[in-house]
């Protein structure tokens, strides 16, 4: 009778490595300790956001990705002007979701509480409704359309352009590491 869901349990190792190198803290998750305004102590030129951001126990859930990033975004563009930035950041909890199985799911909006197929098709309209542009959504929708036809699970396809970046990263990574040691 006890069902356990866990994703994102651990904070990237990218946290810990600015908060090693700002002084910051970090959570028993990895998560970097944050001021109210997202920045962090002494450098309010760094933003966290997301679920890489320890804040007042938030979940790491993409309500608060897309909240914090876009209070962090507004915050650069008010200091950018000269303008002084907004309130401390407020999370608004706009319900939660989850897909159970094909055609069932569970979701919570305030009050509101549906399961089933109901929430199943929330679920989908509700995250096509949160990709930027229409190009996506009509992608995402036709790749969910085929995955579900064929019952095949989805796929990780990398690009010419992602392989790019990654040889650049390691390639940075290699100069880091020579620098460091001198060599």
């Amino acid at each position: 009778a006890t069902k356990i869901w866990a994703a994102g349990v651990a904070g990237n190792a990218l946290g810990r490595l600015v908060a090693e190198r700002t002084g910051a803290g970090v959570d028993r998750a990895g998560r970097v300790e944050v001021l109210p305004d997202l920045t962090l102590p002494g450098h309010p030129e760094i933003s966290v956001v997301g679920d890489l951001m320890a804040l007042d126990n938030l979940p790491g859930v993409a309500q608060v990705a897309i909240q914090s990033g876009q209070y962090a975004a507004d915050g650069i563009i008010a200091r950018v002007r000269g303008k002084q930035s907004a309130a401390p950041f407020h999370y608004r909890d706009k319900g939660s979701m989850a897909t159970i199985s094909r055609f069932s799911a569970v979701a919570e909006v305030g009050r509101i509480r549906i399961k089933g197929f109901v929430a199943w098709l929330a679920w989908l309209f509700i995250h096509l409704l949160y990709l930027i542009g229409f190009k996506t959504r009509v992608s995402t929708l036709l790749h969910w359309m085929i995955s579900f036809i064929g019952r095949g699970r989805t796929e990780r396809v990398t690009t010419y352009q992602q392989v790019v970046g990654r040889q650049a990263v390691l390639q940075l990574e290699r100069q880091l590491a020579a620098q460091r040691t001198g060599r």
